[in-house]
């Protein structure tokens, strides 16, 4: 054998023992190198490791390393969380991914069941109040198709009152707002009217003779029209604050409701943002004549504020007035219907159309106090409200 440089000779017997070897086994005379560990034997009966369980065992002697020398016991606490990992089961396993995502599924179920359960009891939750609370919200809404001052004045404070003692009577609330927007729609006219009274005063009395009686007339009459128009300018401002207020209250509403609730929220915001002439008013009335039933009255009469408040085009102006002429046919008695066309057809400058309606709400209720004062400007100068 050829012996390589540098290296110490082996005996012979360690040569023939290597070659009569297998491959990866140690014959009975050889000793394991230190830092080596046996094959595994399984453990005698009652041992503390359980059956199949791994147990280093090598030679007995005492000089060797403790992980050398016998079977290693695990202290107690490393045998407890070895059972709490498999549960305290013999061969337990750990839960597989299907079984997680079944349980989880489980749990989904579960939310969702207790959801549908309780969805009735949270819809409704508006829907027991007294039966007392709802008449007079019936009543207060009945008084104010009569649409005089006196009249929607009477429903406001039983709305009002009807409020503080069910604050969360949304329906309540929302024809409180409807009621008070109608107020400001009649208010925000007559101080039009005045306005535009006192710029055809003014015009008047530019070609008059310098010392005429009737230039004096005239400018009386535009003393009398700049007096009423300083406290009626107040009375609208400080409504548009109370309406303006009164609507943020109903504006959070909730992604489901009951069908009254929701349908008396989107009416009133719809007429708020029609007398406000708000951008958004139009897109509220066409949402508000999607939940009305037929005729569809609020979303005609918002359409028709919104035409009027805002100064809208003479196309616009015709469209409403054929809306109001449908819902007349339809519902005859209805006086704001009326009121809006006298004031549609003033703005076209179609005289006797507006007298003619006005003729009708003073014959239906002879306390129509716009109605009177309209047909009073007509009398007088023919002046758009």
């Amino acid at each position: 054998m050829t012996q390589v440089f540098g290296a110490t000779p082996e005996p012979a017997t360690a040569v023939v023992q290597r070659k009569t070897s297998l491959y990866g086994a140690a014959s009975g005379a050889e000793q394991s190198p230190p830092g080596m560990l046996r094959p595994a034997e399984d453990p005698p009966a009652g041992s503390a490791f359980g059956a199949g369980a791994v147990v280093p065992k090598v030679s007995g002697d005492p000089n060797q390393p403790a992980y050398l020398r016998g079977p290693v016991a695990l202290p107690p606490e490393l045998l407890a969380a070895m059972r709490d990992d498999v549960g305290g089961v013999p061969n337990a396993r750990p839960p597989s991914g299907a079984s997680r995502f079944g349980w989880g599924l489980l749990i989904i179920g579960g939310v969702f069941l207790a959801g549908v359960l309780a969805y009735p009891a949270w819809r409704d939750r508006n829907a027991d109040m007294p039966a007392a609370a709802v008449t007079a919200k019936d009543e207060a809404a009945a008084l104010l198709r009569r649409d005089d001052e006196g009249t929607r004045a009477t429903a406001i404070e039983s709305l009002k009152r009807l409020i503080a003692s069910h604050p969360k009577y949304v329906e309540a609330r929302a024809e409180l707002l409807v009621a008070l927007c109608l107020r400001l729609g009649e208010l925000q006219a007559e101080s039009e009217g005045l306005r535009l009274r006192a710029e055809q005063i003014q015009r008047e009395m530019g070609v008059l003779p310098p010392d005429s009686l009737e230039l004096v007339a005239r400018g009386e009459e535009l003393t009398e029209v700049s007096r009423l128009g300083v406290p009626l300018k107040a009375d609208v401002t400080r409504l548009r604050d109370e309406v303006d207020a009164l609507a943020s209250t109903l504006e959070p509403a909730p992604e489901v409701e009951p069908a009254p609730a929701l349908a008396a929220r989107v009416k009133a915001r719809a007429l708020h943002a029609a007398v406000r002439a708000s951008p958004d008013a139009l897109a509220l009335a066409e949402r508000l004549r999607n939940v009305e039933s037929a005729p569809k009255v609020w979303s005609t009469l918002a359409r028709a504020e919104f035409v009027l408040s805002s100064g809208s085009p003479p196309s616009s102006v015709e469209q409403s007035k054929q809306d109001l002429e449908a819902l007349r046919d339809a519902d005859g008695t209805l006086l704001r219907a009326h009121v809006l066309g006298a004031r549609m057809a003033l703005r076209q400058d179609d005289k006797a159309s507006a007298r003619s309606l006005l003729d009708v709400v003073q014959a239906l209720n002879p306390s129509h106090d716009v109605a009177r004062k309209l047909l009073k400007q007509l009398d007088a100068s023919g002046s758009r409200p």
